[in-house]
């Protein structure tokens, strides 16, 4: 058990060290407090599009006319029937603290076959959530599972439960994060987005069909499972404090996705040593009982 404690302690260094790549979510893409929009491109040419992707992260720009388009600032040409995807900091939200609903108004010059086009839009800020609620629910989650847990004969049943809960909501959490990317193939997006849980998953999934049957070995998969469900979310815990977040589906169901994977995960593995303890100990007594 002990050298369990110290794998998972050392995984989650690992994992709290490079926090900085990891607070990114799927693609690239964070959580932030602002959104950003096309409204007008003038003149308007036939044919061509230019529309704002991800919550505005990203425009795509779509060349349906006979001749290049050149995107001037990024010196890109677009060819007839070709499209185009990218990042710039004048148009997206990342980093923007406008303040919730003002406004900044932005452009992006364009070059259609020699016609000077603008491409207009704004940016809106938009009201953060109290996170107090979050990280509430959050640490209620992670002290209720072993308290409830010590009162409990077979407590092994409501850790492999709360187990199987923290993975279904960690799984809906990565799809939905998956399906907010649309600049990215979704097979790549969705096993970057999964990262380490793809090997949370299996322990948990795995190790609640085994403590079912009563085996210790199968909570301590669920424990290790559990242990790193609740770190690989710590990142995400941006959806408490932010108002945009790069989830396919409400904000509110994301935010409490993490709170389940984060709140349950952790409770999961905190209480899984005594619960583990009291199951050998038991065994024991077994043992020690003349047939």
């Amino acid at each position: 058990m002990r050298r369990l404690l110290v794998l998972l302690a050392a995984v989650a260094g690992i994992l709290l060290a490079t926090a900085g790549p990891a607070a990114a979510h799927a693609g690239g893409l964070v959580a932030t407090d602002a959104r950003s929009q096309v409204v007008a491109i003038t003149p308007q040419i036939p044919g061509l599009t230019v529309i704002a992707i991800e919550d505005g992260a990203k425009l795509r720009l779509t060349n349906h006319t006979s001749g290049p388009v050149t995107v001037r600032d990024l010196d890109r040409t677009v060819p007839a029937g070709g499209e185009l995807t990218w990042a710039d900091s004048r148009f997206a939200p990342e980093g923007k603290d406008l303040g919730a609903f003002r406004t900044v108004n932005w452009t992006v010059p364009l070059d259609a076959a020699g016609t000077a086009v603008t491409v207009a839009g704004v940016l809106t800020g938009e009201q953060a959530p109290n996170p107090l609620p979050w990280w509430a629910l959050a640490i209620v989650s992670a002290v209720a599972v072993p308290v409830i847990a010590r009162r409990l004969h077979r407590a092994d049943l409501l850790l492999a439960a709360a187990g199987a809960i923290a993975m279904a909501a960690s799984i809906t959490h990565v799809l939905g994060s998956t399906l907010a990317v649309e600049s990215a193939p979704l097979l790549g997006t969705f096993l970057s987005a999964a990262g380490i849980n793809l090997l949370a998953w299996p322990l948990l999934l795995g190790g609640a069909v085994v403590a079912l049957r009563g085996r210790p070995a199968g909570l301590l998969a669920v424990c290790a499972g559990a242990a790193l469900t609740a770190v690989f979310v710590l990142p995400d815990v941006t959806s408490f404090h932010r108002a945009v977040l790069p989830f396919a589906g409400p904000p509110l169901v994301e935010r409490v996705l993490v709170v389940l994977a984060l709140g349950l995960g952790a409770g999961v593995a905190v209480a899984g040593a005594s619960v583990l303890r009291r199951l050998a100990q038991r065994a024991a007594v077994v043992a020690e009982v003349p047939s």
